[in-house]
Parts: structure tokens; sequence; C-alpha cells
């Protein structure tokens, strides 16, 4: 029985009697096992002189919580403590072993079957190629606690489920037996209810809540490995994960660039610039380069070596400011480094907040112009073949590619040389905006860092 002593819900006023009342249980729960019994409401009335109205205002938020539950003719009960597991990339095995439980599983469903449209793109796959399907009761202390479908490439997996056993980490087995190491997820969480299935499975009630996770898994080389949908108890699971307020760039309102100037680059813009290289190769390059060239840019050593070269002077550094003094894209150009006759267009980015909005024409035009205006009326520069974006802007500037291809070793990915002959500048577009259209981010590969 749950007694509080004689104290007064209503002595510790400000708050309404009925939410005072509900703390004061709500830390006398946290003190009793699993599945005691409360007292009754009348006793809770006597305990603490309180209306019945009050006491099952108090329970009602509790059950709400899920803190406690009732049995029609038995009584109200603690509930079970909620198992909090952080949102991050770990299987369920290692999630629940890092948390002190004993994970397991029970097989469901094994089979093989088309990917169709709705599994298909998330792996990577056309809809006819096969995948298995592998369906499991996931289990906290023997207790079952989700259903898990989970899909898988049948060709590159083929064998896996004689391996899978009831209580091992997939992603470890992933990593023994196939070489593949786990990097990154996007996942979305939904509510549902439970219905006659998840009631059988789960051992909950008809309309129960459950939490249905969709996770895509992609690998260190960022090719997708695994698709898996969850539906969690929404009474025995409960996920936390760490917010940061994003940074005034990341938070710029689509269309509300304001007026976007154009000047030249100064020492103090560095962090600025380090900050659009990075968003801009993180948001075009990801099918270009190895996903370890972007994990390992690093904003202090970029910030370092833009700011250098804006010192040195030997090439010009132009930025697109906008009204409120945010920086939202640069080039670089100068002497053709093969060819000092020549111009040369060294980087052209955008960062993908402003892409759209014809940035990045604005700032070709205008390193064109100035290198015609110092005699450089031929300009060369060299693109990633695979971005056809940004090649398609340079087309409509008059460059063509000239033959000459190269393969960067820190980047691993072909690149193509352009070259614009003396003649008209940027051709007109019937969109009147950036001939790069879908692309966020036209630009031109580094050529030395």
């Amino acid at each position: 029985m749950l007694d509080g002593g004689a104290q007064s819900a209503e002595d510790a006023g400000g708050q309404p009697k009925y939410r005072q009342l509900r703390d004061t249980l709500a830390n006398l729960i946290q003190e009793l096992p699993a599945g005691s019994a409360l007292a009754t409401e009348r006793e809770l009335c006597e305990t603490y002189g309180v209306s019945r109205s009050t006491v099952r205002q108090a329970l009602q938020q509790l059950e709400v919580e899920q803190r406690i539950y009732r049995r029609q003719g038995k009584g109200t009960f603690v509930a079970r403590a909620k198992i909090e597991q952080p949102l991050e990339l770990t299987s369920h095995t290692e999630g629940m072993r890092a948390r002190g439980i004993m994970p397991g599983s029970k097989l469901i469903d094994i089979r093989r079957l088309p990917a169709g449209s709705d599994v298909g793109p998330m792996l990577g796959l056309s809809a006819e190629t096969e995948v298995l399907r592998i369906e499991r009761l996931r289990l906290a202390d023997g207790d079952p606690i989700a259903i898990e479908v989970l899909y898988l490439n049948a060709a590159r997996f083929d064998g896996i489920t004689a391996a899978l056993g009831e209580s091992g980490s997939l992603y470890q087995l992933l990593y023994s037996d196939y070489g593949v190491e786990l990097a990154s997820a996007e996942e979305t969480i939904e509510a549902v209810v439970a219905g006659s299935r998840e009631v059988d499975l789960l051992g909950s009630w008809p309309g129960a809540p459950l939490l249905l996770l969709s996770r895509r898994t992609l690998d260190t080389r960022g090719q997708p490995t695994e698709y898996v949908r969850s539906l969690y108890r929404g009474d025995r699971f409960r996920f936390r994960t760490h917010l940061e307020r994003p940074s005034v760039h990341e938070v710029l309102p689509a269309g509300e660039t304001g007026e976007v100037t154009l000047r030249p680059a100064r020492t103090e813009d560095a962090p600025a610039l380090a900050w659009v290289f990075i968003e801009a190769w993180k948001g075009s390059y990801q099918e270009v380069v190895s996903p370890a060239v972007l994990h390992a840019l690093d904003a202090q050593e970029l910030s370092d070596w833009l700011g250098n070269l804006v010192a040195a002077g030997v090439q010009q550094t132009l930025v697109a400011e906008s009204s409120t003094g945010q920086i939202l894209g640069f080039a670089r150009y100068g002497d053709d480094p093969d060819d000092p006759r020549n111009g040369h267009l060294y980087a052209l980015y955008v960062a993908p907040v402003a892409a759209g909005r014809g940035i990045g024409r604005r700032l070709l035009e205008r390193a064109l112009s100035e290198l015609e205006e110092r005699g450089r009326s031929s300009v060369t520069l060299w693109v990633f073949e695979a971005n056809r974006a940004a090649r398609g802007l340079y087309r409509s500037a008059g460059f063509e590619p000239d033959g000459a291809h190269r393969v960067e070793p820190r980047y691993g990915a072909d690149e193509i040389r352009m070259r614009k002959a003396p003649g008209p500048g940027l051709a007109s577009t019937d969109s009147g905006g950036d001939p790069a259209l879908a692309a966020p981010v036209p630009e031109a590969s580094e050529r030395s860092r």
C-alpha cells in the first residue's frame, strides 16, 4: 500500500491540487517495484486530505504518463519503468547490453522476395531484385518489446540467416563475416496503434501506443546496407537524443537572403569561407567522393588554408554576401598555373541554403569579367566529371571539355578540364535563374590544398 503520511496536497499552493498530488505520488512510485498495488482512491483522499475528483485527476495524469496502470475490479498498480535508449547507430543487441539488459530475439519469419517499389529505393536496388525479409520479435530480459522487419540485399548477404542467433548482434555479424562497417543512417519515428497481431506478439492491448521506427543505414562506402522497420511498445520504450541550436549559417530561411552583393574576400572571412566549402561538398558530393573524404573535412584546417590564400593575394577571392552579412558563396580565380597567359577558375562554391538563386552564376560572370579585363579571356577549370549540373553551368558560359583528365588521390574521383576560348559571356536561360537548376552547388574542384 502507498503511505505518504498525512501531508495535505493543499499546503504547497501555486499549483492545482491534483498536480501537487500527482508530483507527490510520482516521487513515491519511484521507490516501489513494478506491479506494487497503490492505495485506493478513498485511502488517498484520507491520507492527503483532498477530494475524490482531485485524486482521480492525479491518477489519470499518472496513467497518461504510463507510470501506473489500472485493472477493473483489482486496483491500480505501479507500471514498469520504461527502457530509455539514445538515438544512435547501434543494433538492438548492442543497445540493450549497454543498458544492462539481456537482449534476445525470436525468429518469426524469413523469406526471399522482390524488393518492390517501397524497399528497392531504400537499398538502391531495382524493384525486381531479391531481398531477404527477416521478421523477429525483440526481447528485453525475456519480455517482448518490439517487432522488427529487416530487409537486406539477398545476393550481397547470402547465407546470413544461418548465422543470426537469438542474442547475436547483426552489426557485428556484418563486420566479422562480410567486412561491412556501418557509418550513418537516416531514421524516422512516428506513432501508431497496436492491431490484433501486435497485441498477440507484444502482449499489449488493442489500440495500445506503438512507436514505428524506420531506418536506412549506409556503410563506410556510402552503400545502402539495411532497411529496417521496428514497432516498439510505447509503454515500455522511450528514445533520447541530444540537440543543439544550429549556427546562424544553418538557419537561414529559404528565400530570405535579401540583397546579395559581391565583394573581395577579407582574411576575417576565412571561417565563413570554410563553412561554405564544407556545406557545398557535403551537399553535392555524397555520390562523387568517398564518405571518408567528407568526414575528414576539418573546419579549422580549411579556415586556416583559405585565410592564407586570401592574405597571399596570388589569386582573387570573391564572396557573395547577404544583406545581413552572411557569406553565401565564393569564387577563387587567377592565372592558369600551367600557362600564365590564360586565366583559371580555382573554385566556385555556393552554400546549399542559398541554392537556386543565381548566386553561382553571378560569381562566375564577375570572375570571367575581371579575368578578361586582365587580358585572360581564355580560361580553364577542373570539375568532377560526375557533376553534371556544374558542367552545364560552365557550358552556358562557353566552357567545353578539352580532353584532359585527372584523378587526384585525395579525392579518388574523375575530373575533366574545361576551357573557355575568347568569346561571348554566359548564355541566357529560359528560367532566368541559376542554370545549375536542381544541383545545389555548382563548383570547380580545387587544384591543390
